[in-house]
This record gives C-alpha cells, structure tokens and sequence, in this order.
C-alpha cells in the first residue's frame, strides 16, 4: 500500500472514531444559561453547592447565534437542535404543517429506549418537540394529545391540558392502558421497569425547585434522572433528555439567586449520568447544552463566595406582605442590608419607594401569593415588586453581575461533553450543525 493510500485510510478512520456513534445518550438541556451564568454559577456559594459535575465534562463547545429574525427565537433554536430545522410556527414541526422526526422520535424508530423528563412542563415547548407536530396556537393542551402517540420508555414533568377538559385521569388512564407505570417512591425502584409515566403538579408561586414543600419534590429531578437511568438501560442502548425549564425562567425574571439554586440543582442531577457514565464509559456519550440565552447576562467582575443566595422575587413579595417591616430589615431580608453608604442618594431613593408602595391589582399575582404562599385573602397586600427589582439589581450589580434584559436572545451558547464521540462536540458550529452531529452520535446518520 503506498504512502497516499495510507494517509486517506488513517483520516477516514480518524474521522469515523471521532464521530463513532454512543449507545447510551444522554443529553441536560440547560436552556436560558449563557457562559457567564455558568461560570457566576461556579464561582459563588461554592462551600454551598457549586458545579463540581459540570467541570468534569472535559469537552466544550460553543453554538453560534441562530441567523434569522423569529417570533419566537426559543422555539426556533429548540426545532432546529431537535429537528435541524428552525421554525417558530409549530412545536416539533413547521408553519406549512409538515411533520419533521426528532432525534428521540428516530432513536425510538431504531429500537432505542428514549425518555423525557422535566421539571416543568412535559407539554412545554422542549419536551413537545421531540413527540408532538402542533401549531405553536394550538397550546400546551394540544400537545398533551400527542403523549400516548409517542411511545417513549420514561416520562416525566408536568402535563398542562385544555381548560374545559378533565384530563388528569384521562391522559393518566390512557397511559395505563398503554402499559405506563406511575411509581410513586422512586428511591425504590428496581429495574426491569420499562415504561414510565409520571407528573408533578406545582401549587401557583413555587415554580422554583428552592420553594417547593419537601425535600423530595425540590429534588425531583435527581430522582427523575436516576430512576430513568435504571429503566432505560438495556443492550439495545437509549437516549435521555432532561430538560431544567426554570433556568430560563430565572432569566427572563433577572432572578440571580434563583438562578443560581436552579444551576446548582442540575448539576446535582448531572452527578447521577456521571455516576453511568463511570459505570459504562466505552458506551456512553453525556451533553450538556444551552440552546438559547434568557436575560443577557454578564460579569462585570469576580462575585465571590459571599454572594448573598435567598429567596426568589415572588417569595420576597409574599414575606414582604406577610409581615410589616423596616425599612432596614426589609433590605436585609433581600441580602442588600450592608451594600448602601448612610445617606446616599440611592437609599433615599428607595427609602421613599418602600415606604409609598402602593397597592397590590394585579388579581393573578395575588392569587399565586394567595394559592401558593398561603397569604390570607382578606388581607391588603401591597405591590413591593418595583421596590424589590431596584435593590436586587442594585445588589447584583455591587457584587459583579448585571442582567442585560428580560428576553430570550439567540448569541453564543456553550456546550460540553464527556465520553463516547465527545470531540464532535468541540469547536463553534451552528444549531443544525448541532442536530446533526446528535443523530450521529445517535447512530441515525
């Protein structure tokens, strides 16, 4: 064999191991987090929690911004990582109604397990689009018709249906009858398990892990991916999404300590693929990835480990409520009792905010302050959110972090990857470029 011909055979075969396909996938969808809110995530609190996970996936890659005016520029990213199409119009599908496969729906096609899980909504616009072909009016309720269609192995997250319909026991007794399984406590749960059907339903207000009842239910998605890792293992191989909805929330709502408890829950989670990963590293490809930024987030310096975590801003707004206080008690209930100079124009300024807040008319609001915080109905509530954004955003920025807006932006996203065709996941590329190195590291390609 001469010299030329063994050069062209070591690159093809280079090229073919690089981009080997895994048999077990397994992908975090960190939606809404940009590369500073990675890093403000490693940084600060890290005797509390920090992204220990996260640091030891040793590939990272970047997503270039999505070209293109779009309605809705998350919906669009999310079809074109999942489809390699970005289209705004439909869940799972283009404005023309053309039904495009997912990669979970081709793995599944290809003799794959497949799950879903989520800490939000299953009917939710990520997890739709991996089952679902819905015009982006149709709704939440719509898509939830789709889930009996779609014939994965494990789902889990909450189902948002119609208004007029009663659908809990309908979709619930529909998936029985496909052969879903619903295990309550899955700290107990032994395989062989291989279909799975389970929702959590959140009270108004605690949309936030942090604010939710019991430990158990703030730590939902650990369980989900743990006890999903259990049922989908098999020879055939599987694909995993986990999707971390109140990333993005924390985003758009400039929530940095929300934020913050939410990327340190996935992390935690991302402990549980590690700990696969370690059992099975020949077959197994893990990913984490941001498929678009929620609130422009950045860094003006190094926050450090003091940086005060508390309570999301609908949780201030209930506690502000809940009991009167003063003026410094109520700053220091935000974490900013010792950022302002005595007398200094600022706190004068928000000194006269607090004190002639006005009242509260916004019914949802209330009810979610009523419904999921336990607030009295009769009694008065008063509007502190303007008050509590200003010191928030003034905190943030005097600890070296500052959101740029409260909207969804295509930009530079990060990706990172440990395992079986990790290396297709370095270097910059675009969001179909994405897609279709996933089928590949699939094996659909």
């Amino acid at each position: 064999m001469n010299r030329a011909a063994i050069l062209i055979f070591a690159l093809l075969f280079s090229s073919a191991t690089a981009f080997a396909a895994a048999k077990n996938v397994i992908v975090f969808f960190v939606n809404g987090a940009n590369q500073a809110q990675l890093e403000f995530a490693r940084q600060v609190g890290t005797e509390i929690a920090g992204m220990s996970n996260l640091s030891a996936l040793p590939v990272g890659g970047t997503l270039l911004p999505l070209p293109g005016a779009f309605q809705n520029p998350a919906l669009a990213t999310i079809n074109a990582a999942l489809l390699g199409r970005a289209e705004d119009g439909a869940v799972g599908g283009i404005s023309s109604g053309e039904e495009l496969d997912s990669v979970a729906t081709l793995a599944r096609l290809r003799g794959k397990r497949v799950g879903i899980v989520s800490d939000g909504e299953l009917t939710g616009a990520l997890p739709g689009a991996f089952y679902a072909h819905e015009p982006l009016s149709s709704g939440t309720g719509a898509v939830a018709n789709w889930l009996p269609l779609c014939d994965f192995n494990f789902l889990a997250g909450e189902v948002v249906v119609a208004p007029d319909e009663a659908a809990e026991d309908r979709i619930g007794s529909v998936m029985a009858r496909l052969g879903y399984r619903n295990v309550l406590d899955l700290r107990n749960l032994t395989p062989p398990v291989s279909r799975l059907f389970i929702r959590h339903r959140d009270q108004p207000g605690r949309v936030y892990a942090w604010e939710r009842a019991s430990v158990e239910e703030r730590d939902r998605m650990i369980g989900y991916v743990s006890a999903a890792l259990k049922c989908l293992d098999n020879r055939n191989g599987f694909f995993l999404a986990a999707d971390f909805s109140n990333v993005a929330r924390a985003g758009l709502e400039n929530d940095s300590s929300m934020l913050l408890r939410e990327l340190w829950l996935c992390d935690r989670a991302l402990g549980e693929a590690l700990r696969f990963f370690k059992e099975k590293p020949e077959d197994t490809l893990l990913i984490v990835v941001s498929l678009y930024d929620a609130g422009e987030f950045q860094l003006s310096g190094e926050p450090g480990p003091d940086f005060p975590v508390g309570p999301s801003r609908m949780a201030l707004l209930a506690e502000l409520n809940r009991s009167s206080r003063s003026f410094d008690k109520a700053l220091e209930l935000l974490g900013a009792g010792e950022l302002f100079a005595p007398g200094a124009v600022e706190l004068r300024l928000l000194h006269r905010l607090y004190f002639n807040v006005p009242h509260l008319e916004d019914g949802e609001v209330a009810a979610v302050l009523r419904s999921g915080f336990g607030i009295a109905p009769e009694t008065p509530l008063r509007d502190y959110r303007e008050w509590i954004d200003r010191v928030l955003s003034l905190r943030d920025r005097h600890l070296g972090a500052r959101w740029g807006s409260k909207r969804v932006v295509t930009s530079l996203l990060p990706v990172l990857a440990i395992g079986q065709g990790a290396s297709a996941f370095s270097g910059e590329y675009t969001l179909e470029e994405f897609s279709s190195r996933l089928r590949e590291a699939v094996g659909l390609l």
